[in-house]
């Protein structure tokens, strides 16, 4: 097996701990969610919310889900310290800061609220129900009040970023949810409040009840009276043990900025921007936002959206290959293999990259984006056809003919490009553009571009036997092929933007297409076409013919059929001159 590099073992690592943080962060966000629900009953009496709270109680106090409850709050804490401790940088956004700030305050604001009910019942037996955690709240101290409140709002928005930052990447999203969990997750809340305000002011009323309080502190079973001091001691131990553990964490990050300061430095080259100088170990975003360059990134550095995408141009050294995470984002959008994601890139040398997507590009625009969205080179097989002499055809016909017949002939010869594997590149008003192996291999796509031509004729003809009343003249078309390296890339503005292919070799085989006139064929096929798909055709059928912006002749074969192709015999060659003037084509057709 090949040896992991540290900075592969420690993304495998920040990979786990993510998972296991998305994990517990689901289970404690159910908690929540059912807290926040049982509040809510509180609107409708103070015996409905303690009835709801016990049978909550009994479901969360099951030794199974207890173990379920608790693991997830101790993994969910100390994956989530793992992870800034692990950060490299500390460049965050608005909304990261927001959702770490809201969970470091959760152990704080609700730290009373846990140790006194779960733990006060664990460690000193007392029976605590929903009417304990009122008066304590709203009699005993109203700070609780505050701080209960705040600690599961805090819990609530904190769970809310985190989900949303989650399911949008996933592929059954969409956009109504954004709506839906909106209203949600404000009503949900602002019901719980005010059920816990309501029945706030109900236990006061009842607080005022001798015989209630007598029933009350029988039932909630403190064995002593120092039990609250005891209590509140533990509170301050936990609440200082906290405080141990956020300075243990910024001592830990300090010194480990002290350590990075002697580590290599390697520089990260931007295609449309400055070098910045990272120290080994980080990634192309961390570079990015140390240098202030803008670099988009929706998911916030998770792995997940796919914005930040890279196109790696120079690497002195090869970089390790992604892990499966990064593997199944890429899959996803169908990049290759020198694109990379800048969040989960660790250069190992001095590399030159170049960004892909806008700064400010959004998740929907980013899941639609193709690899070509920037343009790459790729050896495919270009067709153009034209229909002959249409515009002489349709001078005395009426406009709705016309429009039918193009449209017919469109229809037909598009569903055959499309059934072999080709791409309409554009329609040319009596003809169009075709690319074939956008997707696939050399050989695959030159053999579908022949299949293709073949069944298109045989169409051809089916056309003419239904249109023969209306016709004049039966319909003839021309086709040009020519494979070669083009330059693929989504061109264009606006809703006309799209993808599409330039360079020689569209030129060349849109002059291919109009010498079918000269040589009085159907097909011009150029011997690349031939050496791609791999056909054993006699040389001695070849034909030079001069293209012009050409220096050399192109060598082609004219027939009628790609089936005449391997029937040709030596000496055979298409009918029309043997060597024929040079192609001098208007531009119309080449892009």
């Amino acid at each position: 097996m090949p040896k992991t590099s540290p900075q592969n073992r420690g993304s495998e690592w920040r990979a786990r701990l993510r998972r296991l943080r998305t994990g517990s962060g689901l289970v404690l966000f159910v908690y929540v969610l059912v807290h926040f629900s049982i509040h809510g009953l509180g609107l409708v009496s103070n015996e409905v919310l303690n009835a709801a709270g016990e049978i909550a109680g009994d479901f969360w106090e099951f030794p199974p889900v207890a173990a379920i409850l608790y693991s997830a709050m101790f993994i969910h804490f100390t994956t989530a310290l793992a992870g800034l401790a692990l950060r490299r940088r500390m460049h965050l956004s608005a909304r990261e800061w927001i959702q770490a700030v809201l969970g470091l305050s959760i152990p704080f604001l609700m730290l009373v609220h846990v140790m006194g009910t779960r733990y006060a019942s664990v460690r000193y037996g007392l029976e605590p129900s929903y009417d304990y955690v009122l008066i304590s709240a709203f009699i005993a101290s109203p700070i609780y009040i505050f701080l209960n409140s705040a600690g599961l709002l805090a819990a609530w928005i904190h769970g809310c970023i985190g989900l949303y930052m989650w399911f949008r990447f996933k592929d059954w999203y969409r956009p109504w949810f954004e709506p839906v969990g909106l209203v949600l997750g404000t009503l949900l809340p602002a019901t719980a409040l005010a059920g816990f305000l309501s029945a706030g002011r109900e236990i006061e009323l009842l607080a005022q009840n001798p015989d209630f309080m007598a029933d009350y502190r029988a039932g909630l079973n403190v064995p002593d009276p120092q039990t609250w001091t005891s209590l509140l001691a533990d509170i301050d131990t936990a609440r200082w043990g906290l405080v141990a553990i956020l300075l243990a964490l910024l001592a830990f990050r300090l010194l480990r900025y002290l350590a990075r300061r002697r580590s290599r430095e390697i520089t990260i080259s931007y295609v449309d921007g400055p070098k910045v100088v990272l120290e080994k170990g980080g990634t192309v975003l961390e570079a990015s936002r140390v240098a202030g360059v803008p670099h988009a990134s929706v998911c916030g550095g998770r792995g997940r959206c796919s914005t930040c995408r890279i196109q790696i141009v120079e690497a002195a050294i090869a970089n390790d290959p992604p892990l499966e995470s990064e593997r199944r984002v890429l899959d996803r959008i169908r990049a290759p293999d020198d694109v990379r994601l800048a969040c989960q890139l660790r250069p190992a040398s001095n590399i030159k990259v170049l960004r892909l997507l806008p700064s400010d590009v959004t998740v929907k625009a980013a899941r639609v984006a193709s690899p070509w969205s920037n343009g790459r080179e790729k050896i495919v097989t270009v067709m153009f056809v034209d229909l002959r002499d249409f515009t002489k055809m349709t001078e005395t016909r009426l406009p709705f003919d016309v429009v039918y017949l193009i449209n017919q002939f469109s229809k037909i010869m598009g569903e055959v490009v499309e059934a072999h594997g080709g791409r309409i590149d554009k329609f040319l008003g009596d003809g169009f553009m075709a690319l074939f192996g956008v997707d696939s291999d050399v050989k695959p796509a030159a053999l579908a571009a022949l299949a293709a031509s073949g069944e298109m004729i045989e169409r051809l003809g089916t056309l003419n036997d239904q249109l023969a009343g209306d016709l004049d003249e039966p319909l003839r078309m021309g086709v040009g092929l020519h494979s070669g390296t083009v330059i693929l890339g989504e061109m264009g503005y606006g809703s006309a933007r799209g993808l599409t292919a330039i360079g020689d070799t569209v030129n060349v085989a849109s002059r291919l297409e109009a010498a079918t006139k000269t040589l009085s064929c159907i097909l011009c096929i150029s011997e690349d076409v031939v050496t791609a798909a791999e056909l054993t055709v006699s040389e001695s059928a070849q034909q030079q013919i001069p293209v012009r912006g050409k220096r050399a002749k192109v060598s082609i074969y004219g027939v009628n059929h790609p089936d005449d192709l391997t029937s040709m015999e030596p000496g055979d060659a298409p009918s029309g001159q043997p060597d024929p003037e040079p192609v001098t084509t208007s531009d119309q057709h080449s892009s």
